[in-house]
C-alpha cells in the first residue's frame, strides 16, 4: 500500500499501482490478517489485525522466481535480491577456469518468447515439454563452437534445464555448464505451489552428479542454502525455505496422512 495527501492506494501487486496517473510512494505490505480502513470523510488510514501474531515465514521462492523484477516483496526490491543471488553464486561456483583469461562480450544465445507461461507449474509433463520448446529459441551464430555457461534461477523437475542443454548442443555448443542461483529443491511445497510429489523433484531423487548426468550438462553447481541465508542476514529466520531444507514451519491439514510429509516433520 501507499499513501497520498487525499487518501491511500492498496493493490494486490505492484503493477496496478503503476497504472495510476499519480502513483503514491510505496509504504509497506498489508500484513497477514490485517484490515486496512481508509475513512472517506477525512481520508485517514487505520488498521487492525484480526488474528493473533505469529512468527513470519516468507516464501523465499517469491524473490527467487515468482515475483516480477520491479516488485518490492517482503520489504526487499526483487531485482536487488536476485542480483545478490547471482553475486553469491559467482563466489561459490564460478565459471569453468578455461575461459577466465579470455573475457568476451556477453551475447544473447537464447531468445525467450515471454508469452509461453511458466513451464514448471503446468499440469502435465507433455505440456511442460511443449512450453519449454515454445519459450526458448537458440541463436546458432552466437552458440556454435563455444563453451556456454547457463545461469538459471532454480531447478525443480529438470524439464527446462535438460531441454536447454539439448537446444544448446543441437545449436553447436562445444560445452554446456549449468549454474543455479538457488539451492536444490528437495521438498514439496505444502502451501500452494504445484510440486505435489517429492518423487517429481529431481534433486530429491538424485545426488549432484546424478542430476548433472540426467540433464546432460558438462558441469552443474547450485547456490548453497547457507549462502542463501547469509544474503538475508538476521532476517533469514523469517524465511520459509522448506522446498530447500524440508523444514516446514506449519503442517497443513490434509484429508489423509501423507507419509512423506509426516516423515519430514518427524525428522
Amino acid at each position: 500500500m501507499g499513501r497520498r495527501p487525499n487518501g491511500a492506494v492498496v493493490c494486490s501487486r505492484p503493477r496496478p499501482a503503476r497504472w495510476t496517473s499519480s502513483t503514491p510512494p510505496y509504504e509497506r505490505e498489508v500484513a497477514p490478517g490485517e484490515v486496512v480502513v481508509v475513512d472517506r470523510r477525512d481520508m485517514s488510514v487505520s488498521s487492525a489485525c484480526l488474528v493473533p501474531h505469529r512468527p513470519r515465514k516468507s516464501c523465499v521462492f517469491e524473490h527467487i522466481y515468482f515475483a516480477l523484477p520491479h516488485s518490492v516483496v517482503f520489504g526487499h526490491a526483487v531485482h536487488e535480491r536476485r542480483t545478490a543471488y547471482g553475486r553469491a553464486l559467482a563466489e561459490e561456483s564460478p565459471a569453468p577456469t578455461a575461459g577466465r583469461g579470455h573475457p568476451r562480450p556477453r551475447l544473447r544465445g537464447l531468445i525467450r518468447w515471454h508469452y509461453s507461461g511458466r513451464s514448471f507449474i503446468q499440469p502435465s509433463q507433455a505440456i511442460r515439454d511443449l512450453a519449454v520448446k515454445l519459450k526458448l529459441s537458440p541463436v546458432r551464430g552466437v552458440i556454435e563452437g563455444k563453451g556456454v555457461v547457463v545461469v538459471d534461477d532454480s531447478l525443480v523437475r529438470g524439464t527446462t534445464s535438460s531441454k536447454i542443454v539439448r537446444l544448446l548442443r543441437d545449436a553447436g555448443a562445444r560445452e554446456v555448464h549449468m549454474r543455479i542461483a538457488s539451492p536444490p529443491v528437495i521438498g514439496s511445497c505444502l502451501y500452494g505451489i504445484d510440486t505435489p510429489s517429492e518423487g517429481e523433484l529431481i534433486s530429491n531423487r538424485m545426488d549432484l552428479e546424478g542430476v548433472r548426468r540426467t540433464i546432460g550438462c558438462d558441469s552443474l553447481a547450485f547456490l548453497s542454502l547457507d549462502k542463501l541465508h547469509s544474503i538475508y542476514g538476521d532476517e533469514a529466520h523469517e524465511l520459509c525455505d522448506a522446498c530447500f531444507s524440508r523444514n516446514y514451519p506449519v503442517l497443513p491439514t490434509v484429508p489423509e496422512p501423507v507419509p512423506e510429509l509426516v516423515s519430514a516433520f518427524e525428522d
